[in-house]
């Protein structure tokens, strides 16, 4: 029988692409962690560039942001965004659990402090599953189910985080910001994005300023930096490798840019990312 295709929308849902475009785009998570007793969980001036979230099943342990404490415990689970710096303080053992992930982010103000959620219902189900998951024998099986029991407690963290709301963009701005998430080694000159915007120079930065809040020039850096942090971070590639792979011409200028960014150079970035990691 001949098939019979029906529209993307309906006159009854909720159309989604422009939020999935403009928005949160899916996460990379790196790592999902549990164990029921960490002995010596004293961390200090963690950072790191990939977010965190954490949640501990018992109380007793805490972070410190800026002077302040924030309680670790089963009524609350902690997002800590990339570039964050805090204290791990663990006066006891702590029974903790750990995500650490990357989110694609097309636009929109990142947050500068640890974010606290209540523990709802649905959190606390998705945290169980996962502790539940860490019990199963080792294997591809197991850690299968646990990215995607892992993503489910993303997203519904990030549900329940009152984040902005983040405008729609242009078409032919999101094609830009794409394509700087894809590949940073490119030539991203303001001509060069001008015209795959399909405006006139004047017009593409005026655009651009308005709808990013940054000049095109400042979003390319940063966003080249952001990678080239995560790539020191979770590669052992060489740091000329990494100036090249994120479009600097050379290792000095990468080193004096991550310096400004970073408060360090790439070497020691590298360094202290792999003493936390115990490499």
């Amino acid at each position: 029988m001949p098939r019979r295709y029906l529209n993307y929308t309906t006159a009854w849902g909720v159309g989604l692409a422009n939020v999935a475009q403009s928005g949160w785009s899916p996460f990379l998570i790196h790592e999902c962690g549990y164990q029921e007793a960490l002995e010596d969980w004293n961390h200090q001036a963690v950072d790191s560039p990939f977010w965190r979230l954490y949640h501990n099943p018992k109380p007793g342990c805490f972070l410190r942001f800026q002077g302040q404490e924030i309680p670790l415990g089963p009524e609350r689970f902690v997002l800590i965004p990339a570039d964050t710096i805090f204290d791990c303080c663990g006066p006891v053992s702590a029974c903790h659990l750990w995500l650490h992930f990357t989110v694609n982010r097309l636009s929109g103000e990142v947050p500068t402090s640890p974010v606290v959620l209540s523990a709802t219902p649905l959190l606390r189900l998705l945290a169980e599953a996962v502790i539940r998951t860490h019990a199963q024998p080792a294997g591809a099986a197991r850690d299968q189910r646990l990215h995607h029991e892992s993503s489910a407690l993303l997203h519904a963290a990030f549900a329940d985080w009152q984040l902005p709301e983040t405008p729609s963009l242009p078409a032919p701005l999101l094609e830009v910001l794409a394509l700087i998430q894809r590949a940073p080694h490119a030539d991203l000159s303001n001509p060069f994005l001008a015209e795959r915007a399909g405006m006139g120079l004047d017009r593409f930065i005026r655009v651009f300023r308005q709808h990013v809040g940054h000049s095109p020039a400042a979003y390319v850096l940063s966003t080249r930096l952001r990678l080239a942090g995560q790539s020191l971070a979770l590669t052992d590639k060489t740091i000329d490798q990494v100036a090249v792979e994120h479009g600097f011409p050379n290792r000095h200028y990468f080193t004096r840019m991550f310096a400004r960014q970073f408060g360090c150079g790439p070497a020691e970035f590298r360094a202290r990312q792999h003493r936390r990691r115990g490499r």
